[in-house]
């Protein structure tokens, strides 16, 4: 009888240490792939998060995101703080190209600038990257306007217009005023010399 009770102890016994030797096993095996895991994560290079106001960006990466080519890390909410931002930069930018469009023309230069241009705001230091077809159209119409001829105004604004406003809808932005009522206010002379038409015209019967 006792023979058979120590037996049914050391029966237990060796099935509880079964057990616990199985669960030992199974847990250091799970420790040891949680523990391989990590390393790898800590092998891999981290993704730099976005910084600054245009989200690390600049030059043609900054306009590819804009306009629908953004970095998979970046988010849509992400993406659409930095549009917000790129439309002062995108103001700036036309505005240079057609002020040296203006500038050369007086000079007798013809030199379409590059199509990037670092931009400084009050936070940063950007480059800004467009088209170079549109710099170019741009340039000519400052050129344009820069030769002060009352017959060339009406077609130079349309074509202005029409680039600028491709350019603000290719970066998703709402076109709010014709570019040309900024840039190409009427010039003092080209009106004098539509004020001084008619008065000739008002004089001819009177001699």
């Amino acid at each position: 009888m006792l023979t058979l009770t120590l037996l049914l102890i050391m029966a237990v016994a060796i099935a509880v240490l079964v057990v616990l030797v199985i669960y030992l096993v199974d847990r250091f095996n799970g420790l040891e792939r949680e523990t391989k895991q990590l390393m790898q994560n800590l092998q891999q290079p981290q993704q730099a998060k976005p910084a600054g106001p245009y989200a690390g960006l600049s030059g043609k990466p900054l306009w590819d995101a804009v306009t629908g080519e953004a970095p998979e890390n970046l988010d849509e909410l992400v993406i659409e703080g930095v549009r917000k931002r790129y439309r002062l930069l995108l103001g700036e930018h036309i505005s240079f190209v057609f002020g040296e469009g203006v500038s050369d023309q007086a000079k007798g230069f013809d030199a379409v600038p590059a199509n990037t241009r670092t931009v400084r705001t009050p936070r940063t230091q950007v480059d800004s990257w467009l088209p170079p077809e549109a710099v170019e159209a741009i340039y000519r119409c400052g050129q344009g306007y820069g030769r002060n001829d009352p017959t060339e105004l009406p077609g130079l604004r349309q074509r202005l217009d029409e680039v600028c406003a491709q350019l603000q809808m290719q970066a998703g932005l709402e076109v709010l005023q014709p570019a040309s009522s900024l840039l190409m206010p009427p010039q003092p002379q080209a009106e004098g010399s539509a004020e001084s038409a008619p008065a000739a015209e008002t004089s001819a019967p009177t001699a």
